[in-house]
């Protein structure tokens, strides 16, 4: 019998943001603490509401913005970011982006690796409207990690769930 790769990761349901979105999170992965995010984050406007990680080697991050967004609008959205991603990241090494419907809800998408304080991130950054506001999630692990990552994080995106 041939060896399995990598060990099976387990997810297990959460509710995040006062219980409005559920998702799948990876058994194991703990809520960064606000200390931690000050170190990673400082007081930026750009700062994650809530961050689910293992010992820093991959994460989850949900960032509720204050960014107006409903169903019609997602498209718009993916089209910014790509477009803002592209600029910001030219190096950037893109798999797929787009809008899917997920769960009966629009949601958009951009896969790619981002070189990132001198190393390869694998992002995968995935969005929908949540009660008229804009909804960012963003897994991340290093480039080396992708192949044990991947479909998890597909996984992940694949699982969220909102109230509308």
């Amino acid at each position: 019998m041939a060896a399995r790769p990598f060990a099976e990761v387990e997810l297990i349901k959460k509710r995040v943001l006062s219980e409005r979105v559920e998702i799948l999170i990876p058994k194991g992965f703990e809520v960064m603490s606000e200390q931690q995010m000050d170190f990673n984050y400082g007081s930026a406007q750009s700062r994650p509401s809530v961050i689910y990680t293992n010992s820093k080697e991959a994460s989850v991050a949900f960032t509720y913005t204050d960014n107006a967004a409903d169903q019609d609008m997602i498209d718009m959205y993916a089209e910014t970011f790509y477009k803002t991603y592209t600029k910001q990241f030219k190096n950037a090494k893109w798999f797929s982006n787009g809008v899917r419907e997920i769960n009966g809800r629009k949601m958009g998408y951009m896969e790619l690796m981002k070189p990132e304080l001198g190393h390869e991130v694998y992002t995968l950054v995935f969005f929908t409207d949540v009660e008229g506001k804009l909804l960012m999630c963003t897994f991340t692990c290093a480039d080396r990690q992708k192949p044990e990552w991947e479909t998890v994080a597909k996984q992940i995106m694949g699982s969220l769930r909102t109230n509308g």
